[in-house]
């Protein structure tokens, strides 16, 4: 089993390959062992999951999908048929909830979702398409997390946010980092 950094290294280098949508596995493989190592249990549920993304959404959504809603209001067939009661009404948390859960669960990318170009949320072809940040958004709910102080990736490996370009090597487990950024953008908008 792979560590969070390695995890970590392995999705940067996948989009940096173009490979967004392989990506998706590292990224929520990181976020599944960074709640592994804060709560100390060998088995992450449903729930643990989705209260993890729920702590951590003011930086996954900084991070990752600033622009990406409003949500697209026709939910594609296909994604139904993988949760028949799935509805946009919870949001893009919901969506968000549900590409990790299934990731997880089918080792991919579930074949509903795409990454698109862009920064929003958009079907096409059947598909709900992804925010291209969403993966960058993941993985810094995962850098920034106190439980990943120990982690380790290679020095060369940097993340954005915002305008701020870091070295991820200078910021495993420093969540109060994050805070004062996002608290800087919000203050000057």
């Amino acid at each position: 089993m792979r560590s969070v950094g390695e995890n970590v290294q392995a999705a940067i280098d996948l989009m940096g390959s173009g490979s967004y949508r392989s990506a998706f596995v590292p990224a929520s493989l990181a976020v599944e062992s960074t709640i592994r190592k804060s709560t100390g249990r060998e088995v992450v549920s449903e729930d643990d999951l989705r209260r993890y993304l729920k702590e951590n959404w003011a930086l996954i959504t900084f991070m990752g999908m600033p622009r990406a809603l409003p949500l697209p209001l026709s939910i594609p067939f296909g994604l139904k048929r993988i949760v028949p009661v799935f509805s946009v009404h919870g949001g893009a948390e919901e969506i968000v909830d549900l590409v990790v859960t299934q990731t997880l669960r089918l080792g991919r990318l579930p074949d509903e979702f795409a990454v698109n170009s862009g920064g929003t949320f958009e079907i096409k072809d059947g598909k709900l398409l992804l925010p291209i940040g969403l993966i960058n958004g993941i993985l810094g709910s995962v850098i920034f997390d106190r439980s990943n102080g120990d982690e380790a990736i290679g020095v060369n490996y940097w993340i954005s946010i915002s305008d701020f370009k870091m070295f991820i090597s200078e910021l495993w487990g420093r969540a109060d980092l994050a805070a004062r950024i996002m608290k800087f953008y919000l203050e000057r908008d």
